[in-house]
């Protein structure tokens, strides 16, 4: 009599553990398909990696002997029209930049006394786009006093 109740009891453990391995192998299975989900959404948002700041630098504002306010006026400028690059893809900035370099020259021929223009060196594009910029003389004006 004990045994048979002990081999039914220990085939009742044995059903319940038979059911606990079969919910752990659906929820593997289920573990495996989401990482997989992961990696593709990954390598997804790789492709569409978002521009999250703006950073300018004016590089030989010393070679001219321009001061510090007109140095931060320029900066200030030039970030103020590339602000519209943050939350933008880094493909369709990218295409874009030829415009921004345009509208960026003609922007600030005006607040540099007309006698320098803007030469940009550098568009780093990696979620921070970084911009750098030089002042060169317009050739027709290079005998001018500066600043």
């Amino acid at each position: 009599m004990f045994l048979t109740i002990y081999g039914v009891s220990r085939d009742k453990e044995l059903e319940e553990v038979r059911i606990a391995n079969d919910k752990l192998e659906k929820a593997n299975l289920q573990i495996s398909a989401w990482q997989e989900d992961v990696k593709a959404l990954n390598k997804e948002m790789k492709q569409h990696l978002i521009i999250q700041n703006v950073k300018v630098k004016l590089v030989n504002g010393n070679r001219y002997k321009v001061n510090s306010v007109v140095e931060y006026n320029i900066q200030k400028s030039v970030d103020e029209e590339a602000q519209h690059l943050i939350a933008q893809d880094i493909e369709s900035a990218y295409r874009s930049r030829d415009i921004l370099k345009k509208q960026l020259k003609i922007k600030n021929t005006n607040s540099i006394k007309r006698f320098m223009k803007l030469k940009f060196i550098k568009f780093i594009f990696i979620q921070r786009f970084r911009l750098k910029f030089e002042l060169k003389r317009w050739k027709k004006y290079y005998k001018k006093p500066l600043i």
